[in-house]
């Protein structure tokens, strides 16, 4: 089954299910029991309204209740008529059992309306195709996109789904700023990956020995070429540095980034936390009249116990 469809609610499918299995095998058994003409028409027509009913009690698209409601039926009007044969004949046992054969493969087109796609978050694809990049856990890039994940997950969660303007703006730029943060890293260990292809040692070390090869040399075109060849070297050298210096910035603004996230989601839980105390303190003048009150009531309840005492005293 494709993971990116999943039941929107497995209590109420199993609910809705034995409804309307529950529901065929009584026809079943009335079509026995009475016995009723037309027994496939009674099931469609008990079966598909079952289903509208059902289905539409959830908000739910018209076209998913109908469509749901039409398919139920035929399926449970074609299994009666496949398996009741002589059913005029047959014992109850039989009857119930078609009957509740027939409900259950109706219960196949409850998938319609309980099945759901989950739309695929972006954010999350981004991040699985940025650890493809960045490779083991242990990797420094790797690190700060994962702290960078879980600093915007705690900012969503914080938020809580605030519908306000400020929450959905907060939403939009923690998720933009993750994703640059994620693309960033990717940049970045791909820097550092080809300065990790270059031996810079041994380039010095070669530009070296090309300059005193050809102080060396007594030919002069000799002479030139590896003159050449040794600031090519030492450019190359250069260059090696140049990506050094652009990598370290690269890091550093990721690390200033990933500080950023992580300093929101510290906010939005310092937020959550001024709520709560908001709360807390708006509940404690009802638990000081609670508290009152429980007071009164146990006095009450002493003056009642010494009333009835005196009273058996006289």
């Amino acid at each position: 089954m494709n993971t990116n469809w999943r039941f929107r609610d497995h209590r109420g499918f199993q609910h809705d299910a034995v409804v309307v299995i529950g529901a065929a095998g009584a026809i079943g058994a009335l079509t026995w029991a009475l016995p009723l003409a037309g027994a496939t028409w009674w099931i469609v027509m008990v079966v598909g309204p079952l289903l509208a009913l059902l289905v539409g009690q959830a908000p739910r698209r018209r076209l998913v209740t109908v469509a749901t409601s039409a398919l139920g039926a035929v399926l449970a009007g074609a299994t009666w008529h496949a398996l009741a044969g002589g059913i005029d004949s047959a014992a109850a046992g039989d009857a119930l059992l078609v009957g509740l054969l027939s409900g259950l493969a109706a219960t196949s087109a409850l998938t319609v309306a309980h099945l759901e796609r989950i739309a695929e978050r972006p954010l999350a694809k981004a991040l699985v195709e940025a650890r493809l990049t960045l490779g083991a856990p242990g990797v420094e890039e790797r690190t700060l996109a994962d702290r960078a994940a879980i600093a915007h997950d705690r900012i969503v969660d914080g938020l809580g789904g605030d519908g306000g303007p400020d929450g959905r703006r907060l939403a939009r730029l923690a998720e933009q700023v993750t994703r640059e943060v994620l693309a960033l890293a990717v940049r970045c260990r791909k820097l550092c990956r080809e300065l990790e292809r270059i031996d810079v040692g041994a380039v010095r070390d070669r530009a070296g020995a090309l300059a005193a090869a050809a102080e060396g040399s007594g030919d002069e075109a000799a002479r030139n070429d590896l003159n050449r060849a040794a600031r090519a070297v030492v450019a190359l050298d250069e260059r090696a540095q140049a990506l050094s210096g652009a990598a370290t910035r690269v890091r550093a603004r990721l690390e200033l980034q990933v500080a950023m996230l992580e300093e929101t989601a510290l906010a939005v839980a310092a937020r959550q936390a001024s709520e709560a105390v908001d709360q807390a303190d708006a509940l404690a003048p009802l638990a000081d009249r609670l508290h009152e009150a429980g007071c009164d009531l146990h006095d009450q309840a002493q003056a009642l116990a010494e009333a009835s005492g005196t009273a058996r005293v006289h």
